[in-house]
């Protein structure tokens, strides 16, 4: 069984990889674009995986800055035509304006990737067991080996009864990767169940602080 269970780890994080995204530990080394355009960051909000790679690109005639408002970064005056690129290898939120132009905001949010596999054969996710930290943005990659499983919930209870971290239960299929997005707002455990049509899988996201 463990002989199994190495094996699959091992074919989510190929499969995982196949399809650009990084489990957790990995850079994803992705680029990112967001264009400065009618005064205006557009997208305004990003969410990208940690080690993704941000490339501003100003589209207007008059001059703009990428300034982190909490000084991690500054591209200095950027022309018509200037790119800036920041690479992020910290999680977390980076709200940063345009330095002359104070009411042009934006923000990058960091997540840290995590990669899950359901096994309806197993009855098992793996890995069993994810630590993540309080506050820290998350992206949960979840796939399937076989079957699909609906009704999947991030919940405070093993019965999937009381959903947490402001997360919908959601489907995973065989093939495909369906990411959900949240940020834990509180430490304790809590745990990712399948209990529809008989099922009874189970497994656990510990939050510290």
């Amino acid at each position: 069984m463990r002989l199994v269970r190495v094996c699959l780890l091992g074919a989510i994080v190929w499969s995982l990889s196949g399809l650009g995204i990084a489990p957790s530990g990995q850079s994803s080394g992705t680029v990112v674009d967001v264009n400065i355009q009618n005064f205006a960051f557009v997208p305004q909000n990003i969410t990208v995986a940690l080690g993704t790679t941000v490339r501003w690109t100003n589209r207007d005639s008059a001059p703009h800055t990428v300034t982190s408002t909490a000084g991690i970064f500054d591209s200095g005056t950027m022309n018509r035509g200037a790119t800036f690129t920041h690479t992020f290898n910290t999680p977390g939120e980076f709200p940063y304006i345009c330095a002359f132009h104070p009411s042009m905001t934006g923000k990058v949010t960091v997540a840290v990737g995590v990669a899950l596999i359901h096994s309806l054969k197993d009855s098992a996710i793996y890995p069993s067991v994810i630590e993540l930290k309080l506050g820290q943005p998350v992206q949960l990659f979840n796939t399937a080996t076989d079957g699909v499983l609906p009704g999947v919930v991030i919940s405070s209870d093993e019965e999937g009864r009381n959903p947490v971290f402001g997360v919908r239960p959601f489907n995973v299929e065989v093939g495909k990767v369906t990411t959900v997005e949240f940020t834990p707002d509180r430490a304790g455990t809590f745990f990712v169940t399948h209990r529809p049509h008989g099922h009874n899988i189970v497994g656990r996201i510990v939050v510290k602080n």
